[in-house]
């Protein structure tokens, strides 16, 4: 059974206060993605790098697909390398969908390369980001109108932000990639993963129209986000600025000037909370919000690019972080709520 929208809804408010930390970690192909329904041996197979495309392929694929989620339950995406050569296991699945960034997972071009070279008939290579429109880093943050290519590294991730998914406008996008690499690499469904992603794509629509009505009328224009900036395409396409002392780069270390500025930000604009990555902890966002008078409280977010154990029972799936962790927070922080 898919994790969808619905299902998180059923759950109720209560789910999403109760949501905890990272669950324990599985190996590739032994639970490392929610459990997917068979309904035998003819299904076509697919493996996505991360979490985030894993779920929007699950949601295009439906009962016609068996998708894989490469990456062990509460990992990243980025930063994330497998134990063994997991390659062997990719290339024995109809279609690889990865993220089409280079730089992004190291593991997985090394792997899209291997297709193109020797599985090219075998295997197709669906890359998620082929053709949305990327910001290009610079020397504090983002840089408007990039477009992604095979430039040199940035922190580990090429020149360009890949975190594109955050943006549920960027996410429709991505679904239709996936949605027509599903197509063709299994004809026979090609109407069944039309309908589903269809489907899907209302979903994304309606995230998106919630996310602009739930943050219109606001009280501040700027969030302090105290982890590296994974963040940009969501601040982008609703209309307001993060402060991050940390940066894009998820190695880089806030300094205590870098800190104190922070903090006089947060007293100057009279912000009431400040933001962090779930998976970075808060102990940087408590630290400020105990020197930075008027603040009240930390507020989580989730970059939406991975699950744990305790989401994935929670139905936290992809639309459900973005709804039910990074809305909410998004609005006390802007003073929406």
């Amino acid at each position: 059974m898919m994790e969808t929208r619905r299902d998180f809804l059923r759950l109720g408010a209560g789910s999403v206060a109760a949501v905890g930390g990272a669950g324990c970690l599985d190996s590739f192909g032994e639970g490392g993605a929610p459990d997917v329904e068979s309904e035998g041996g003819g299904n076509a197979a697919a493996t996505a790098s991360f979490y985030t495309l894993y779920n929007f392929a699950r949601n295009v694929g439906g009962d016609a697909l068996d998708v894989e989620n490469a990456v062990p339950t509460g990992q990243h995406g980025h930063g994330w390398e497998p134990q063994s050569d997991i390659t062997a296991d990719v290339i024995e699945r109809d279609a690889f969908v990865h993220l089409g960034v280079e730089g992004f997972q190291r593991w997985a071009d090394e792997i899209v390369a291997e297709i193109e070279g020797n599985h090219e008939d075998d295997v197709t290579l669906i890359p998620a980001a082929e053709g949305i429109e990327l910001s290009e880093y610079d020397d504090h943050g983002h840089e408007e109108d990039g477009h992604h290519g095979d430039e040199d590294d940035h922190d580990g991730e090429g020149d360009y932000d890949p975190h594109f998914w955050i943006d549920p406008v960027r996410a429709r996008q991505a679904v239709e990639n996936v949605r027509d690499g599903l197509m063709e690499a299994d004809e026979g469904n090609a109407d069944v993963y039309e309908e589903n992603a269809g489907e899907y794509l209302d979903e994304l629509e309606a995230l998106h129209g919630r996310f602009e009505e739930g943050l219109a009328d606001r009280d501040h224009g700027v969030v302090v986000v105290a982890g590296h900036d994974s963040y940009g395409y969501l601040s982008e396409r609703y209309g307001f600025e993060i402060h991050t002392p940390q940066g894009v780069s998820p190695d880089a270390e806030a300094t205590p000037n870098e800190i104190a500025e922070t903090v006089d930000l947060v007293e100057r604009e009279g912000l009431e909370y400040v933001l962090y990555d779930h998976f970075d902890g808060d102990t940087l966002a408590r630290t400020i919000v105990e020197e930075a008078e008027g603040a009240v409280d930390v507020a989580r977010l989730s970059p939406a690019e991975s699950i744990t154990q305790e989401w994935r029972s929670d139905g936290l799936d992809y639309i459900g972080q973005m709804e039910g962790i990074n809305l909410p927070s998004l609005r006390r922080a802007l003073g929406a709520a």
